[in-house]
């Protein structure tokens, strides 16, 4: 009885690794059933959602649904949305049974840009430029003013715009920061101006030497003392010097 048990313990086994054996060598013949995209994003809208990505596969010609496993290219499709400017990195693309996985990580966009000439872009986190698409409705840091630099693909920030991303890193950092000043201006003297949503005051910032403390004395300013005398009390105020903010 016992030799038995063994007996039957053993065929079951052996039954279940063929047909795991099976599937596995039949399953390259089966046809791809579906597509699922999965977009990791820190905004709030996803700029390249699961619609747009099967158009891109099908305008490269890229066959996938009704397409036998072993025939779909799956390098090409990481090569395809890796050039992609708004994907930051394409984690995987591979198949959970018949259905095929498509897993990247867009990139975090801080910035709208207006360019000097009208035109509209994108900025990312790390500065990279990326094309302006209406059907992203993030609440981003407005950038306008005397901006030279026009979009190009696969160009980064350049020497007037990078300050400007490293101030709305650090503004979208703080909560306070993030609500007060939604919008950077660059003056005719290339001088960063701060827009507050509170208060009519035009803000003097300067350059980003001294970032952090003129942050700071700005937050000190708003909160101990235009908190009580109210927003509008003045017209300008200027942190561009050591240790002081000048109100007028």
């Amino acid at each position: 009885m016992r030799h038995a048990r063994v007996l039957l313990a053993i065929t079951l086994t052996i039954s279940l690794i063929v047909l795991v054996v099976l599937a596995f060598v039949r399953m390259p013949n089966r046809e791809c059933s579906s597509v699922s995209v999965v977009a990791h994003s820190v905004n709030k809208s996803i700029i390249l959602d699961e619609q747009d990505v099967k158009a891109m596969l099908a305008n490269a010609g890229i066959e996938t649904v009704n397409c036998k496993i072993k025939d779909v290219d799956q390098s090409a499709i990481t090569e395809l949305l890796s050039r992609n400017p708004y994907i930051k990195k394409v984690n995987f693309s591979h198949f959970s049974g018949t259905r095929l996985i498509i897993d990247y990580t867009l990139r975090n966009i801080i910035l709208h840009v207006y360019a000097d000439n009208g035109e509209q872009y994108l900025v990312d986190d790390e500065g990279a430029l990326l094309p302006f698409k209406s059907k992203f409705t993030d609440d981003l840091i407005i950038a306008n003013g005397n901006f030279h630099q026009h979009y190009k693909k696969g160009v980064m920030a350049g020497r007037e715009l990078q300050p400007v991303v490293a101030l709305s890193n650090a503004l979208l950092a703080d909560d306070f920061y993030k609500n007060q000043f939604r919008q950077i201006y660059l003056n005719n003297n290339n001088q960063i101006e701060l827009v507050a949503t509170l208060g009519n005051q035009v803000i003097l910032f300067g350059d980003t030497t001294r970032m952090e403390k003129k942050l700071k004395n700005l937050k000190h300013v708003y909160q101990e003392g235009l908190s009580r005398k109210g927003y509008d009390q003045y017209a300008q105020l200027d942190v561009r010097y050591q240790n002081r903010v000048i109100a007028q």
